[in-house]
């Protein structure tokens, strides 16, 4: 423990040391400065003051180097500023000024200044620091900003940081909420599929290879459902009795058909041997002797759904489902997708008017024979219903002529 804090203490010290400026790199960034301080273009270079290329040779540099500095000389200097004293616009002058003792005097420091610089900036050029002063030249050099010498960085707006982290939030960081819930959702299921299954089979998971339950018979042949208590038998009872002993037209009772729910039940259902399991939660498991694994749930009409459970039916992630691109969807929906969406449902609306308008298909004979059924002995009934009916008949007269 102590030699990694040494370590991170070594390591803390060192790296503001292997940052910082080295001492010819503070050299040129120093002439550099003063360079665009007295020079009239302040974007000049090193090649410029010398007036040779970025790929002249040493020979070039030394050439250039003696020629400025001739020019440079106190003595040139002063000859010089006599010159351009005696012409003025570029015409001779018939009454030249003599330039005094103490412009001389300037004029002869700042050539002294400027040879100085040229020293340095040819020394620079003939030495290994040459390399480093392209690399500044090329990649930008840094601004003294009251201590050293700094890059001056890019500073973003607030609109470019709150689009920065809405795109690392919504896209990077919440693709990775979704795919840890999604691996956790995985490893949730597979657990509780393989508790149900060591459960009902046993811990060697010993499946039995049972054959495909045949398919189920017809609703002619489907027997009645065995009660399940002394209600439903009673109930069953007094059915039958009135199947039997009826001699009258039975109309079939007709339930009301409603669209079945789509789940997962709907299109998998427990096959073969099934058995049974109370999960840790109180959740009902049902295995089948494919090994695959229900949920049991009961919903609020009371009918019960069986939901499969597989793990690799969990539907994975994608980019699509980051904020970044469900934000703009939603946003859209909220302004120019209300007018699209208010179009397709006047689309809808007309195709099922188009629709109603149709002629549709009326119960047949065949039909209505199929709502109702015959039972024995019915027309006897009618027969006798229609003999005592003329019995009847003669007897009512009679009475009512005793009456008038």
């Amino acid at each position: 423990m102590k030699i990694s804090y040494l370590s991170v203490g070594i390591l803390s010290l060192l790296a503001p040391l292997t940052a910082a400026w080295s001492k010819e790199d503070r050299e040129i960034f120093r002439i550099r400065d003063e360079i665009s301080a007295h020079e009239p273009n302040a974007s000049v270079t090193f090649y410029d003051v010398l007036g040779i290329a970025a790929s002249a040779s040493q020979e070039d540099i030394n050439r250039a180097y003696r020629k400025k500095s001739r020019s440079l000389h106190p003595d040139k200097v002063k000859q010089q500023l006599r010159n351009d004293r005696a012409t003025k616009d570029g015409k001779p002058n018939a009454s030249p000024k003599q330039p005094t003792a103490a412009e001389v005097k300037a004029a002869v420091k700042s050539a002294s200044e400027r040879q100085a610089r040229l020293s340095l900036i040819a020394n620079i050029l003939r030495g290994p620091s040459r390399d480093r002063y392209d690399h500044f030249l090329a990649h930008g050099f840094p601004l003294w900003k009251g201590t050293d010498y700094y890059y001056t960085r890019y500073r973003p707006g607030l609109g470019t940081v709150m689009l920065g982290v809405f795109i690392m939030g919504g896209g990077a960081i919440h693709y990775l909420i979704l795919y840890m819930n999604w691996k956790r959702q995985q490893e949730f299921v597979g657990r509780y599929v393989k508790f149900a299954r060591e459960k009902a089979w046993g811990g060697n998971l010993g499946i039995p290879n049972v054959e495909p339950a045949p398919a189920p018979p017809s609703d002619d042949e489907t027997p009645p459902p065995l009660p399940a208590n002394r209600k439903q038998r009673r109930m069953q009872e007094k059915e039958s009795k009135r199947e039997d002993g009826g001699g009258r037209l039975k109309r079939k009772s007709r339930k009301p058909q409603t669209a079945p729910r789509e789940t997962p039940s709907s299109t998998t259902a427990p096959s073969g041997v099934r058995k049974r399991v109370v999960a840790e939660n109180g959740k009902i498991l049902v295995v089948d002797s494919l090994g695959d694994v229900f949920l049991e749930e009961e919903d609020e009409e009371g009918n019960v759904n069986e939901y499969l459970l597989d793990p690799n039916e969990l539907h994975k992630p994608t980019f699509k489902d980051t904020a970044v691109v469900r934000v703009p969807i939603w946003l859209f929906n909220l302004g120019p997708g209300r007018f699209t969406s208010n179009k397709a449902v006047e689309i809808d609306s007309d195709d099922a008017a188009d629709d109603s308008d149709a002629p549709q298909a009326t119960p047949s004979t065949d039909s209505a024979g199929e709502d109702f059924e015959m039972l024995d002995k019915s027309t006897d009934s009618l027969s006798k219903a229609k003999a005592s009916g003329v019995q009847q008949g003669p007897k009512a007269n009679k009475r009512r002529g005793k009456k008038r």
